[in-house]
Formats: structure tokens, sequence, C-alpha cells
């Protein structure tokens, strides 16, 4: 779900002048124990991105943090890390904030009523990521109701990313998945069906990949060469090459 959450770079008016400010989104399913000195790393990175492109004058870098994790995120200052520091050394510590939404505790009311309807489905997703399947499935008029309110194309972009999601993250099962959509219009059905088709055809071919791999690391192993293993398999010579490089490489 990151596309729907990426970091937001505009400009804005502050105290009569134009401001750049780049709003920098970090998403955590779990707690850490010191979030500002990754934050930090961020930060400079887009500082030294702007340097390189020229820029004269640097963003305003707003870090947000979006919590959707089953543990409490328990806040704490940077200045925290640092214990029985006395007060004349605090200058040398770096002084910023952040922003946290911890998605546990906003109620799925106001999740729901979000304007926005992709930004909406894409924090009550994140939200209920570590629902139990029953639990999860009982969001599907939710997700029925904010599809009706995109266009084909946005409907397309946005199930492949939670088709993708939901299965890598909640573990339903794929005859589970298109049941959410199917209610929704002919045209939804259609295009959750051609992403499971998709999605089961990519795994055969990945699982085959490794098949394929293994057979040719054993052939290998035993002597054959890549013109022998070529007519053994009727792979190109260059494909069956590029696979010894790749068995090769991850020996290495």
């Amino acid at each position: 779900m990151e596309e729907y959450f990426s970091d937001i770079i505009y400009q804005t008016h502050l105290a009569n002048q134009e401001t750049l400010v780049t709003l920098l989104f970090e998403h955590k399913s779990y707690t850490v124990s010191f979030p500002h000195v990754q934050l930090l790393q961020y930060i400079i990175n887009i500082w030294k991105q702007e340097i390189k492109d020229g820029k004269k004058v640097l963003s305003l870098v707003i870090p947000i943090v979006i919590h959707h994790g089953d543990t409490t995120w328990e806040y704490k200052s940077l200045k925290s890390y640092f214990v029985d520091l006395p007060e004349v050394l605090h200058k040398f510590i770096p002084d910023f904030d952040y922003l946290l939404f911890s998605l546990s505790d906003i109620g799925d009311d106001r999740l729901a009523s979000i304007k926005n309807v992709i930004l909406s489905m894409s924090a009550m997703l994140l939200k209920h990521s570590h629902d139990e399947n029953d639990e999860f499935l009982k969001l599907t008029p939710f997700w029925l109701e904010k599809l009706k309110e995109l266009d084909t194309q946005q409907q397309l972009d946005f199930i492949k990313s939670v088709f993708i999601y939901i299965q890598n993250a909640i573990n339903l099962t794929k005859k589970e998945i298109p049941p959410i959509f199917t209610k929704v219009s002919n045209n939804v059905t259609n295009i959750a069906m051609t992403i499971a088709d998709h999605i089961r055809a990519e795994e055969r071919e990945i699982t085959m990949e490794l098949t394929t791999f293994q057979h040719i690391k054993g052939l290998l192993e035993i002597g054959l060469n890549a013109d022998a293993i070529s007519k053994a398999f009727k792979l190109p010579t260059k494909k069956v090459q590029d696979i010894i490089q790749k068995i090769k490489d991850s020996s290495n």
C-alpha cells in the first residue's frame, strides 16, 4: 500500500513567503525503540538529493509515522534517548519531531469518513491487516461501497494492490479473495478474477524456474556443460548460461 502513502512534496505560503514542504510518510507494523534515528536518516537523504538536484533552499521535512501494528506505540522525544545528559549538552542533540497516527486508535467510522476514497480504503486495510480471516471479511460491505465510488482505472489499480497485499499480509486463500469484489459490478468481478489468474500464473512460473534452477545445478555438479544441459531441457543455450551464472553468483 506504499504507493498510497508515499512522500508528498508541495509548496505553501507561511508567514507571507513561499515554503517548500515535504511530507515524509513512514509505515510501521511494529514498534521501534529509536524511530527518530531512522527518520533522521530519511530526512538527510531527502536533503542530500535536493542538494544533488541543485536546489538552493532545502525543503521543510515533516515526518509522519503511520502505525498499524498490534502493540501500542509509546511516543518518546529524541532527547529522552539520552539519559541524565547535562542541560548544557542538549544543544548538540538534533532537534525535530514527528507526527504519529496510530490506526488502532482511530475508529472505523472515522476512517470510512475520509473524503479521499483511496486513502480511506488504504487506511482501513492497514488497520485490519492483522485481523483473523473471518473478522477481515466482515469489512466486505465497506469495500463494496468504496469501490463503487472509483472509476474503472482506479478500480483496476487499487484492486491489484489490495489483492496482492491481502494475499501476503492477511493470508486469505485465493478462493476467499475474489468474492470481496464480485458484488460491486461485472467489471470489478472481471478485474478481480483476472488478477487472481495472473497471480496463479506468476506463482507457477516462479515454481518452474526454481525447479529448473535446482535441476541445472544438479547436472552441473555431475559434470555436464551448458550445451548438454540446453539439449536436455530444450532451452536456449543463452538462458542456460544465464542460469549457470546465477548459480555461480549464489555460491560466492
